[in-house]
C-alpha cells in the first residue's frame, strides 16, 4: 500500500510542474506569410518578452514558418524606452505597411528562478495568432512550467512554446 501511495505522489507532483491548454489551430497553408509582433511583458524580468520572441522565432523556423520580425525601436529618449506601448504602436504602425497573413503575438506571464534551495525556473507563456486581414484570433494557447533545480530559464522557456506550438496544424510544403 505504501508503494502505491508514493507512486500516485509522484505522478501527481510531477504532474503539476507543468500545465498546458493548446486547442488544435485550423490549418495553415504552407506558403503564409507570418510576422512576430511584440509580445507583453506580464513577468518581473525585464527584456522576457524580447527573449521569448527570439524562442518563438526559432521555434517556428524549425516547424517550417520563416516569420518576420517587426523592426527593431531606435528610440532614444529613456520614456520611450521604458514606455512598451510606444513599441507596439511602432510595431502596428510598421505591420500596417506589410504584406502578411498571419501575426503572431502573446505574453509572457512567468519569467524566472524561484527562490529557494534549488531555484527552480519557472516560466509562463500565451501565444495568439491573428488574420493580418481582419485582426481576428485563429488560435490562442496558454501554458507554465516549472523545471528542475539545474535547467535554465530559456530551457524552460523553450519547452512551453515547443509545447504550444505543437497544437499548430501546418499545411505540409509539398
Amino acid at each position: 500500500m505504501k508503494k502505491k501511495w508514493f507512486l500516485l505522489t509522484a505522478a501527481l507532483t510531477l504532474g503539476a510542474c507543468a500545465n498546458y491548454q493548446v486547442p488544435d489551430s485550423p490549418t495553415f497553408p504552407a506558403n503564409s506569410r507570418w510576422v512576430i509582433m511584440p509580445m507583453i511583458n506580464n513577468s518581473n524580468t525585464p527584456m522576457a518578452s524580447e527573449k521569448a520572441e527570439q524562442i518563438l522565432g526559432a521555434q517556428l523556423y524549425a516547424k517550417g514558418i520563416n516569420a518576420r520580425f517587426y523592426p527593431a525601436s531606435h528610440m532614444k529618449d529613456l520614456a520611450s524606452i521604458l514606455d512598451s506601448n510606444a513599441k507596439r504602436n511602432n510595431a502596428q504602425a510598421w505591420l500596417a505597411t506589410q504584406n502578411v497573413d498571419y501575426v503572431i503575438t502573446g505574453s509572457v506571464e512567468e519569467w524566472h528562478y524561484k527562490s529557494g534551495l534549488d531555484g527552480e525556473p519557472a516560466v509562463g507563456i500565451t501565444l495568439e495568432v491573428q488574420s493580418a486581414r481582419s485582426q481576428e484570433t485563429q488560435w490562442r494557447a496558454t501554458g507554465t512550467r516549472s523545471g528542475w533545480g539545474r535547467e535554465s530559464v530559456s530551457g524552460t522557456g523553450q519547452m512551453v512554446i515547443a509545447e504550444l506550438l505543437d497544437g499548430l496544424n501546418l499545411e505540409s510544403k509539398e
